[in-house]
């Protein structure tokens, strides 16, 4: 009997005791849930962000696609341009262009909010690299100031400054170069354009164009605005900036690619040069809504991410910085284990920190990058940020669909019949004046 109590009891001290397990094991999951679930809605808010820039990408590109103003009938086309088949003929009054140009803006692409030339040199003081480097010289300063017989300490500090200095102005000067350039790209724009208003031809601002104006370009004139084409004389365009097409593309009033806009033959793109003859149009987009201007919205959505040689570095750093604290550590610490005094083992800890930071490696790849970016700056290649100039080189396919976009779209000569003979043709802007031709 006594066997029997003896057991129940333990049974139900076993059972007491599982279900403390139990629930302990539950507590235990639970707050585990709690903390995966907190460390997902971090990350995604992190991911949310980039979501909403691949959205506002995609929203962007669908709007460009859902374009029809090129397809519908006349009719529509007049009544969504709150126009009538008069203005063909007469043109729009400068009353109802003002009115126009309150309600839909001026014909003119939104500049982007620039940083100012000094945030843009403190970035470049203040890279990882160049983060390590300033750490360097400010304890190469400590250093001296613990102990200023030992002036090496003093000579070092300042070439670390002048070196990260350096690199830094250098950087900033060849991507201002870059933004220089790309200003003139402006020119675009043409800044006159002719138009009919009142009922007679006018020269006018470009940018004073509205919806549903009647314009006339001819051979040499750039296209001001997305115009649908109502009158075409041989006119030919050259669409390359826009799409990469070479060679110039004849305009007629037929709609060819009902589908795609980019490839239709009734519409002439803002920004895009006609080559030959001429023709007429009637403004349907302007400024921010035409094709170039929403792509260059889709394109300023778009997140840059790090280059690969800068993916190199981060972790270069961060290895070397790794090491050259933990070797300091140890020295420092094994400095008062050999008796030496504190001053003596700060002096030691941070020479040997400072001795594993790579000075030369920043001012190394800084002159290597601008080398190789003015080689291609000779070649007409703009390179708008220096460390792409190595993404480039560790870059093995480009796909591209269209010959002028990586080619130079120039013919060339590369063989010619001279006296009586196939010779090979040479580039005299390669060879110059004093090569030996095999023809005069």
């Amino acid at each position: 009997m006594s066997k029997r109590v003896l057991n129940s009891g333990l049974i139900a001290s076993v059972m007491k005791i599982s279900q403390m397990f139990e629930v302990e094991g539950a507590r235990h999951i639970s707050e585990r849930i709690k903390t995966i679930q907190k460390s997902r809605q971090v990350r995604s808010t992190g991911k949310k962000k980039k979501d909403s820039n691949q959205e506002e990408g995609n929203r962007r590109s669908q709007k460009i696609r859902e374009i029809d103003m090129h397809r519908i009938e006349m009719d529509e086309f007049y009544k969504r341009l709150e126009i009538s088949e008069e203005n063909l003929t007469k043109g729009m009054t400068n009353a109802e262009a003002d009115e126009r140009i309150k309600r839909f803006g001026e014909n003119a692409l939104t500049e982007r909010k620039k940083t100012p030339w000094y945030m843009k040199l403190l970035h470049e003081l203040t890279t990882f690299f160049a983060l390590m480097l300033w750490v360097g010289g400010i304890l190469c300063f400590i250093a001296y100031g613990v102990d200023s017989s030992d002036r090496s300490n003093l000579y070092l500090g300042i070439v670390l400054i002048v070196v990260v200095c350096a690199t830094g102005i250098i950087t900033f000067f060849q991507n201002a170069k870059s933004d220089s350039i790309m200003e003139g790209f402006k020119n675009f724009i043409p800044p006159k354009c002719r138009v009919i208003r009142n009922g007679k031809e006018d020269l006018i601002m470009a940018r004073k164009l509205v919806l549903g104006d009647i314009v006339k370009v001819k051979s040499g004139e750039r296209i001001p605005a997305d115009l649908r084409i109502i009158e075409s004389q041989e006119m030919k365009v050259d669409n390359s900036s826009l799409t990469g097409e070479s060679d110039p593309l004849l305009r007629t009033v037929e709609c060819s690619d009902p589908e795609k806009i980019l490839e239709t033959n009734n519409v002439a793109f803002f920004g895009t040069l006609c080559k030959e003859g001429e023709g007429k149009g009637i403004v349907f987009h302007v400024g921010d809504s035409t094709i170039i201007g929403q792509i260059a919205g889709l394109a300023a959505t778009a997140k840059a991410g790090k280059t690969p040689i800068r993916k190199e570095l981060d972790r270069f750093i961060a290895m070397i910085t790794i090491i050259a604290v933990l070797l300091g550590l140890v020295f420092f610490i094994s400095g008062f284990i050999l008796k030496y005094t504190f001053t003596q083992n700060m002096v030691f800890g941070i020479g040997i920190i400072v001795a594993n930071v790579p000075e030369g490696l920043l001012a190394t790849i800084t002159i290597t990058l601008s080398v190789a970016a003015k080689r291609l700056s000779e070649k007409k290649v703009l390179v708008k940020n220096l460390e792409s100039v190595e993404t480039l080189g560790s870059t093995s396919c480009i796909c591209s669909d269209k010959t002028g976009t990586l080619t130079q779209n120039i013919m060339t000569v590369e063989h010619l019949w001279y006296n009586l003979g196939i010779k090979k043709g040479e580039n005299k802007e390669k060879r110059g004046d004093n090569f030996n031709y095999e023809y005069k």
